[in-house]
Formats: C-alpha cells, sequence, structure tokens
C-alpha cells in the first residue's frame, strides 16, 4: 500500500514539474501590434447640431461615442454613439494620414436598420480645452439619416479624458 502511494506521489510531482517548465516556454512573438485606425480610435462627448451647426438636434446634448476598427482592420471604423439619443452606428473609411473619414451612400445603420450618410468627418489634433484644462482631439461630421431625408445633421465633440470634472459635459453655444 505504501508503495502505490509513493508511485502516486511520484506521479504528481513529475505532471507538475512537467507542467512548470513547459508553461515557462515563450512561444513566438509576444508583441501586441495596434489596429489601421488607432489614432482616430476612443471614446468622445459628442453632440448632434441642426444645420445651422449651433442648435442642439432635438434639444439634444453631449453623449457617449465610440470609434474603434472594424474586425477587418482594412482602414474602416466604426462610428457609434452606444445606442444613446440619435442612435448611430455605422462603418465609415478613414484616411489615417489626414484623420478624415466618410461613409458610403445610404450606408446601414445598424441601430435603427434604416440607412446614413457620414460625410466631412474629421479629427484634429489638441485643439479643444476640457474644464481639466487638457487639450485633446476634436471630431467633428455630417450625417444624413433615412428617418429624416434632406436634413443634414452636424455632429461636433472632443475626446474623452477620463477626468471627473470633464465628464458629463453641457453644451453651450
Amino acid at each position: 500500500m505504501k508503495i502505490n502511494k509513493l508511485k502516486s506521489y511520484v506521479v504528481a510531482a513529475s505532471a507538475m514539474i512537467s507542467i512548470l517548465f513547459t508553461s515557462c516556454d515563450e512561444v513566438g512573438d509576444t508583441t501586441v501590434g495596434g489596429t489601421s485606425v488607432e489614432q482616430m480610435a476612443g471614446d468622445w462627448w459628442v453632440i448632434a447640431l441642426e444645420e445651422d451647426g449651433v442648435t442642439p438636434a432635438f434639444g439634444g446634448n453631449y453623449v457617449h461615442f465610440t470609434t474603434y476598427n472594424t474586425s477587418s482592420d482594412d482602414g474602416s471604423m466604426w462610428l457609434d454613439d452606444n445606442g444613446e439619443f440619435m442612435e448611430i452606428k455605422t462603418k465609415v473609411m478613414t484616411n489615417t494620414d489626414d484623420k478624415t473619414f466618410s461613409g458610403e451612400e445610404n450606408a446601414a445603420e445598424l441601430y435603427t436598420g434604416d440607412t446614413v450618410t457620414v460625410t466631412e468627418g474629421s479629427i484634429t489634433e489638441g485643439t479643444y480645452t476640457t474644464q481639466s484644462n487638457s487639450k485633446v482631439d476634436e471630431i467633428q461630421f455630417k450625417a444624413e439619416f433615412s428617418w429624416q431625408a434632406g436634413t443634414v445633421f452636424i455632429f461636433k465633440g472632443h475626446r474623452r479624458t477620463g477626468f471627473a470634472e470633464d465628464e458629463d459635459p453641457t453644451y453651450s453655444n
């Protein structure tokens, strides 16, 4: 009985030592790379304005937007208000050299099932000063939705800092 117990301990110890040494082996290059739109990706505070570029659309205010790469990582990115307010989630093509973007005419809008045309999108570096006195990037674009054809809304905003005093900004023109 003692010999069987000893054999069990030896087998268990051998297995643990084997796992210890094999789990520490480095496998290939572990450097994580970026995406094709990483310079344009991020969290934003964005407001939809009427065509005059001043009046908040439907009395709205800033909402949290996100821009991020598509799974194809081909220079396209998602423009997403996370289902808030104007409900826009659509794919746009980017030019990362000059940080511009636009969508196809009547592209799919995934929250409502309607279509949207995004034009004149751009991101400018360090041109907005937040409440915390941080210089951040600005984003703007125009969008025409099929649910209100003929009206081109102007979206303007700035990159989110994460600082408490910059959260939930209020629009003033």
